[in-house]
C-alpha cells in the first residue's frame, strides 16, 4: 500500500504569513557554536519548514540544533531541540533554501509554548476565514 507525505503527518501544522512573522537560530551539529538564522514557514509538535538564504550544505539525516524560535508577538523557546532533516530543497535558480525539520526530542516547557502558539495561530485562521466569509 502506498502512503503519501501527507497521510503520515500526526500533528496539526500551521503556516506562517510571511518570512518575517516566525524565525529561528540554529547550530549545524553538536558542538557548534556559530548560529544560523532561519525563516519559520510552518511549525507543528513534530517538527518546522525552514526556509534560509546563504551557502549551506545541508542534507537528509543531517542533525541540527534548534536554539532559539521566535513569534513577532516575541521569544517562544531557547530551549536546545534537536532535530533531524528530514527533506531539502535547494535550486542554483533560487536564492534561497527550504528544509523540514523533524525534531528528535520536544522538552515539555517548548511543547506547551509551542501548542500555544498552534493554537493562537489556529484561532487568527478562523477569525479571518470568518470576517472574509462575512463581507
Amino acid at each position: 500500500m502506498h502512503m503519501d507525505f501527507a497521510e503520515r503527518r500526526r500533528h496539526i501544522r500551521v503556516y506562517f504569513d510571511s518570512v518575517e512573522e516566525a524565525g529561528c537560530e540554529f547550530s549545524n551539529g553538536s558542538g557548534a557554536t556559530k548560529m544560523i538564522k532561519a525563516s519559520v514557514l510552518d511549525l507543528s509538535l513534530g517538527g518546522v519548514h525552514l526556509s534560509l538564504t546563504g551557502e549551506f550544505d545541508f542534507a537528509v539525516g543531517d542533525r541540527i540544533m534548534l536554539a532559539r524560535l521566535t513569534h513577532r508577538t516575541g521569544l517562544v523557546s531557547d530551549e536546545a531541540i534537536p532535530m533531524e532533516i528530514r527533506w531539502v530543497f535547494a535550486q542554483a535558480e533560487f536564492s534561497r533554501l527550504y528544509m523540514g525539520c523533524q525534531f528528535l526530542e520536544l522538552p515539555e516547557e517548548s511543547r506547551r509554548r509551542f501548542a500555544n502558539l498552534i493554537s493562537v495561530k489556529l484561532l487568527e485562521s478562523s477569525s479571518a476565514r470568518i470576517a472574509h466569509n462575512n463581507q
